[in-house]
């Protein structure tokens, strides 16, 4: 059941990306050949017009074949015919798709659990708030004399503080007290804490509003992971490839559907990022070349680019390969 759970959980994260580039292919009035989920041998097939809508064995990816992708057309209507804004267009489209449905389960998440808001529901024993005289339902409403309207304002004053001395304002009841509390740096939860546990509200703004700085937080996130890799702070043992992600979201499914929609969230934002890089037959390594077009005015030949971006394929395929061969070593 884990594993079914996942392969639909990895297919609609596919299916929006390539539904990204479709929609603003077909908008654009660019000739879409093929809409595929899946890569290898077809177990379903439908044309409808011009384009043929399949589904495919292996979940793990999927297409959208766009006419003069890779190649010269006489077709006024082919990709490669298009103007650059159009091009920029269609192949960003897919990662921006990814980041949309992030955003959109995470918005679902928030609106169901509520939002963290800057008022105390708890206090962690033996923590600096707990000693500065912190009470639950205490709101916080200003840090060393920044207003303070969201929990991730507080959570960035404290963060930003270090272990110094924060001034803190809150609202008890009628009355506005002042504390002095220095924060510790808890060694578990990898930064720095007062140690309050916050309330959660729920409502269509607060919801909107956290899911947009979650997403904004998941990207940063993973952006800094593939700055890590490239400096070699960590390394491509650390990726995890499809088995592994089967594995893990069919862990987190046992733990809830709110759970399984947070972590879905992650692998969109995830798959977003990584197709932006400007590697070679991901969507990023097409917009560089977009790019290079627009700064140069020229255009590099498209079989080139096309062989270009096959031999980046090729890679890929590969480093899946090895990806998925660590992740069957460590599971098994």
């Amino acid at each position: 059941m884990t594993i079914l759970i996942s392969i639909i959980v990895l297919s609609v994260l596919v299916m929006f990306h390539e539904f990204g580039h479709f929609i603003v292919a077909k908008l654009s009035g660019a000739r879409v050949n093929e809409f595929s989920i899946g890569f290898g041998p077809r177990l379903f097939k439908k044309k409808y017009g011009e384009t043929e809508y399949s589904f495919r064995a292996l979940l793990f990816g999927g297409y959208v074949a766009l006419e003069g992708e890779d190649e010269k057309s006489n077709d006024p209507r082919a990709i490669v015919n298009k103007p650059w804004p159009v091009r920029l267009a269609v192949f960003a489209a897919g990662p921006l798709m990814n980041i949309l449905l992030a955003f959109l389960l995470l918005f679902i998440v928030f609106f169901n659990i509520g939002s963290p808001i800057p008022q105390v529901k708890s206090v962690m024993e033996g923590y600096p708030a707990e000693k500065a005289g912190i009470l639950p339902r205490d709101k916080i409403v200003m840090v060393n004399n920044t207003k303070i309207n969201t929990w991730e304002e507080l959570e960035k004053a404290i963060s930003s503080n270090g272990e110094r001395v924060l001034t803190i304002e809150i609202q008890r009841g009628n009355r506005i007290l002042q504390k002095q509390v220095k924060p510790i740096f808890d060694k578990n939860a990898s930064k720095v804490m007062i140690g309050i546990v916050p309330d959660y509200e729920r409502s269509i703004s607060l919801a909107f509003k956290t899911a947009i700085n979650q997403t904004i937080y998941f990207s940063k996130l993973i952006i800094l992971f593939f700055v890590m890799l490239v400096t070699g702070k960590v390394s491509v043992n650390d990726i995890m490839g499809p088995v592994g992600i089967v594995q893990a979201v069919g862990t987190v499914a046992k733990t809830g559907v709110i759970n399984l929609l947070a972590f879905s969230a992650l692998i969109s934002v995830n798959l977003g990022i990584f197709n932006l890089l400007p590697l070679p037959a991901l969507d990023g390594g097409r917009i560089l070349f977009v790019l290079a077009e627009a700064v140069r005015g020229k255009a590099l030949p498209p079989e080139k680019e096309g062989y270009i971006h096959y031999l980046g394929f090729l890679l890929l395929i590969a480093l899946l390969i090895f990806i998925t061969y660590r992740d069957i070593l460590r599971i098994f």
